[in-house]
């Protein structure tokens, strides 16, 4: 698993807008169930994503299905998210990306081109040997890779079905797939196409009254 020693800046954004994906796949809302501030209803991602995800769903096993914990996130979600997270001064660097105002190096989920997510079966959402934002050595995608074992069995076959759509996955998190980000150009050696994104006035809108 590669991790670049620098990212690759995205100068031009491809144009796809941020849909909603909520309705498409099983949606955890993770951040909004755990009442953080910035928070919303929905879970958004790119709309070239969205179409490889479903690609990934129809490449899995029969009774298995991607189970999405979190999507884009806003720089206020993100910075929340950082701040909070790294006022543990013991917390290793790597888990939380920090803020970034660079629309061409953007913070990988503010991009709207990374998605957090794992596994189900038949329905149930599985832990693939940690819970979710687990800040642990073993929430590493090789951690459990040294011993045969149903976790490195499950991981391998989501990282395989993700790749087999190009995404990448965060060596750090074994949740964390990034697609067309700064990361993603890096590791792949081709252009980005996702910069800053930014939820329509409507979603925002609706976003914002769902919370009410």
């Amino acid at each position: 698993l590669i991790e670049p020693s620098a990212m690759s800046p995205v100068t031009s954004d491809c144009g796809e807008p941020l849909v909603d994906v909520t309705d498409t796949f099983t949606c955890l809302e993770a951040y909004r169930l755990a009442n953080w501030t910035h928070s919303r209803t929905g879970t958004f991602l790119r709309e070239g994503v969205k179409h490889r995800l479903l690609a990934v769903n129809a490449l899995l096993p029969r009774g298995f299905a991607l189970v999405i914990f979190d999507g884009w996130r806003s720089p206020e979600l993100q910075s929340e998210l950082f701040h909070a997270a790294y006022g543990d001064p013991l917390l290793p660097p790597g888990f939380l990306a920090p803020p970034s105002d660079n629309d061409q190096l953007p913070s990988p989920h503010v991009s709207g081109g990374t998605v957090d997510l794992t596994l189900s079966f038949e329905g149930a959402a599985l832990e693939l040997g940690t819970p979710f934002d687990d800040f642990t050595e073993t929430a590493a995608t090789a951690a459990f890779e040294d011993v045969d074992s149903p976790v490195r069995r499950l991981r391998r076959m989501l990282c395989e079905a993700m790749w087999a759509q190009d995404f990448v996955v965060y060596r750090g998190e074994w949740w964390h797939f990034e697609f067309g980000t700064p990361r993603w150009a890096s590791i792949m050696k081709r252009e980005g196409i996702y910069q800053r994104a930014s939820l329509n006035d409507e979603q925002q809108f609706g976003s914002e009254v769902a919370l009410r």
